[in-house]
């Protein structure tokens, strides 16, 4: 009987963790969807910013040509911010959704608080990434659409959804959770070697998550 009431307690968890994680994924896309509305009066204090240190264009250049010059490590950067949104967010759910359900669905709910932080941040202000101040930097870029604002950028979700699913996976035992764990922690880095985001994007977006991720242990 105790079997059976571990099992139902499991595939509920793992309902609710997949139901879960299904509205944040959607909540963002439709936020990002009827951004524009919503966002009408963001305040754009890219300038306030660019004060800031690290935001210069020879740092911004530096690092991107830096990165460049070593082809491998151009190429694992290139790949690791390619999933490090989507993949992250689907791929630690999933992952933990097989060992440990209830860890899944504490990932998903932390998944939709910081979506909900987010939305409200961009809706009040906003800055721009780096490759659009600085237009003549040397690498291809996404353009702009519903799916990627330019407006999302500080705090970088990138970095939130990664710092949550790097909390997720690296107080487990399991080695694979650990070389995940180790995999998702980079994603930040990508972010800013890329020039995909600012210094102070990535630094926020981890601070964001974190805070985040100390509130879902509270759920």
């Amino acid at each position: 009987m105790k079997v059976i009431n571990i099992s139902v307690l499991s595939i509920t968890s793992r309902i609710r963790a997949v139901l879960m994680l299904i509205l944040a994924y959607a909540y963002w896309n439709l936020y990002s969807l009827v951004y524009p509305h919503l966002g009408h009066w963001s305040v754009n204090y890219t300038d306030l910013l660019l004060a800031l240190p690290g935001t210069s264009r020879d740092f911004v250049l530096g690092l991107l040509l830096w990165t460049k010059s070593h082809a491998l490590l151009y190429a694992f950067m290139d790949l690791l911010y390619k999933i490090g949104f989507t993949g992250v967010i689907f791929g630690v759910t999933v992952y933990l959704l097989l060992i440990d359900p209830k860890s899944a669905e504490r990932l998903a709910k932390g998944y939709l608080v910081a979506f909900l932080i987010l939305s409200a941040i961009f809706v009040i202000a906003h800055v721009y990434p780096p490759h659009l101040v600085y237009t003549d930097l040397p690498r291809e870029y996404s353009p702009p659409s519903w799916q990627a604002r330019p407006q999302f950028v500080l705090p970088s979700p990138h970095c939130t959804v990664d710092t949550l699913g790097f909390f997720a996976l690296v107080r487990r035992k399991e080695k694979l959770s650990k070389v995940l764990a180790l995999v998702v922690a980079l994603i930040p880095a990508s972010t800013v070697l890329l020039a995909e985001h600012w210094v102070w994007d990535a630094f926020t977006g981890i601070l964001l998550g974190y805070i985040v991720h100390k509130l879902s242990e509270r759920f």
